[in-house]
């Protein structure tokens, strides 16, 4: 065929394909209260007329970014649109240039940019829902098959991100260390109150057994405990290996697709609002200890943690990186020096992601009080919650607070 000829039959096929006028609009909820804290997640659905005439459905979904309160102080503070923004609009791109140009064939591992609106704080995104992809219910937790999936898109994600630095295109100096390491307000309202919040909670009513380790954690020593938090994101970045970070893996962040058995075959992750430059192992263990199941966690850590590697050597190496790489042993070892972080983030955190409330926090609450009021101590008392939470509590109590005294 003539080249002219498929020209212009190509531009027709867009054509006949793109909107040609919006006949009617309505926009709802995506999601039901007590999923999201930092922003309000609106679906549109659209009535539209395309290109060839024909009528169709179209839907997006519109982020609102909370601006308003202690909340929205937080979201302004860590500038949360613009550099989500500047994740789907730049990184993505670059990153789907990429795939293009070594002719990779995998699903992209994030959702298309439709537009920002700095002035009203909302982005708007391709809706993954209309694609075949959904969420994972909070309150279950990630299996392993989950769990490894994820950890295979997030060495594939990592590898390009490091790729494209090296490229010159992402630049480290464009984003901030992460700010639940760096934030001394954020330590005590979050972390360390929300311990303390634990230790009353099992003193009264999670019975005598754990008296004792309600009492120790009631203990830790405050300056100790946020400057063992701070130290957590001392990384040398001209020494050690370092990528751009997504900062918030955890279930509700990400959306999968299945096959006819069921069984996740794809993802994507979501909520690109605290991206921060740091070892790729906070990205790995914020993931470990708030988006899978502590059982499967516990049970399958090492490969876990091996699937990452795996994937992270496998896509720099298939993208030409030319840097050094690391080994199993410095993933491991990383991972073994952010324990606490990892344990710190799931005992005071996972049984707010995972219960049945859809009142956990009060965001506003926490910041104006330094977590002295906003936690809902009644999440704590859920059925399956002593279960799920007691081994690695004790955990933490027993390798990593004790040595804080």
């Amino acid at each position: 065929m003539d080249k002219e000829v498929l020209e212009v039959v190509l531009k027709k096929l867009e054509k006949e394909s793109r909107i040609a006028t919006i006949l009617d609009l309505q926009s709802v909820s995506a999601l039901p209260k007590g999923e999201n804290y930092t922003s309000t997640i609106i679906r549109i659905t659209l009535k539209v007329v395309l290109g060839n005439g024909r009528l169709a459905k179209k839907s997006f979904i519109m982020k609102q970014l909370i601006t308003k309160g202690g909340s929205g102080d937080l979201v302004k503070e860590i500038n949360a649109a613009k550099l989500e923004s500047q994740i789907y609009s730049v990184v993505h791109k670059e990153m789907t240039y990429l795939m293009e140009e070594f002719e990779d064939t995998d699903e992209t591992l994030w959702c298309k940019f439709i537009h920002y609106d700095p002035h009203l704080s909302n982005i708007v995104l391709e809706d993954l829902k209309a694609s075949g992809y959904s969420l994972v219910p909070r309150q279950k937790g990630l299996d392993l098959d989950h769990a490894i999936l994820v950890l295979n898109s997030l060495g594939r994600y990592h590898g390009m991100a490091k790729v494209l630095e090296q490229r010159g295109i992402i630049s480290k100096e464009n984003y901030t260390p992460y700010v639940f390491f760096t934030n001394v307000k954020y330590i005590k309202s979050f972390s360390y109150a929300s311990i303390l919040n634990l230790s009353n909670v099992m003193q009264k009513y999670w019975g005598p057994e754990w008296e004792e380790t309600a009492k120790k954690l009631k203990t830790i020593p405050f300056d100790p405990f946020v400057n063992k938090m701070l130290s957590m994101g001392s990384v040398n970045t001209e020494t050690n290996f370092t990528v751009l970070n997504h900062g918030d893996v955890w279930s509700n962040n990400m959306m999968f697709k299945y096959d006819f058995q069921n069984r996740p075959i794809a993802m994507k992750f979501l909520d690109y609002q605290i991206p921060h430059y740091s070892t790729p192992c906070i990205d790995v263990t914020y993931f470990m200890y708030l988006g899978t199941q502590p059982a499967v966690r516990r049970s399958n850590y090492e490969l876990l943690v091996k699937t990452y590697h795996d994937s992270l050597v496998r896509t720099l190496d298939k993208f030409g990186f030319t840097g050094t790489k690391p080994t199993l042993e410095d993933i491991t070892d990383t991972m073994k020096r952010l324990e606490f972080f990892g344990l710190c983030f799931f005992v005071e955190a996972y049984a707010s992601l995972v219960c049945s409330s859809t009142e956990a926090f009060d965001i506003d609450k926490i910041l104006s009080t330094e977590g002295q009021e906003g936690y809902n101590e009644e999440v704590l008392r859920e059925p399956g919650m002593i279960k799920t939470l007691g081994p690695d509590i004790i955990d933490f109590v027993e390798r990593h607070i004790i040595g804080l005294n």
